[in-house]
């Protein structure tokens, strides 16, 4: 069997793709810190961040993009240099919230109270099968809209009425 350059960047494809944003584990995030100085047990589920109103969710949000927006996408990056969607997403919760999460899509599916589409608020998770074996998860914004790593643009906002989202949307999980 001879090995071709076509062969071998089909292969990188399969897996870059079959990886997925967030499905391996990782270690050595970022540290975290909480308005009381504690660490929560990730554990169990998370317990309610204290933001006074969605508003102020929305702000915290905000201020995250601000400061993220365009950093690339790096699969398994959790740096201002590269993030993947789960590490960015975490990232955005213990910086920003002082809420620890999971470290990869699949668990950070299981974190907080699961909920329905119409129900979304600022701040909750939303998460989608982009691949046979591959979820994305991103961070409600306001309304449809909502903050992630995208794999093509990096950190930005995009929304759920567009079509690729709309029609992988696969749950959505409230942490706040």
């Amino acid at each position: 069997m001879t090995i071709t350059p076509k062969k071998i960047i089909s292969f990188a494809a399969i897996l870059l793709f079959a990886g997925g944003c967030g499905v391996v584990p990782r270690t050595g995030a970022p540290p975290s810190t909480t308005s009381g100085g504690q660490n929560p047990d990730v554990s169990s589920p998370p317990m309610a961040a204290s933001v006074s109103s969605y508003n102020e969710a929305r702000s915290t949000l905000m201020q995250a993009y601000r400061e993220w927006k365009g950093t690339p996408y790096v699969l398994g990056g959790a740096s201002s240099s590269g993030v993947d969607c789960s590490s960015f997403v975490r990232i955005v919760f213990e910086n920003y919230f002082g809420l620890e999460l999971p470290s990869n899509t699949r668990t950070q599916l299981n974190a907080g109270t699961g909920i329905r589409r119409l129900s979304l608020k600022t701040g909750d998770l939303v998460f989608f099968r982009t691949g046979r074996k591959t979820l994305h998860v991103g961070i409600i914004t306001e309304g449809k809209d909502f903050l992630h790593a995208s794999t093509s643009k990096g950190v930005m906002i995009s929304s759920l009425k567009e079509y690729y989202w709309s029609s992988r949307y696969l749950a959505a999980r409230r942490v706040l």
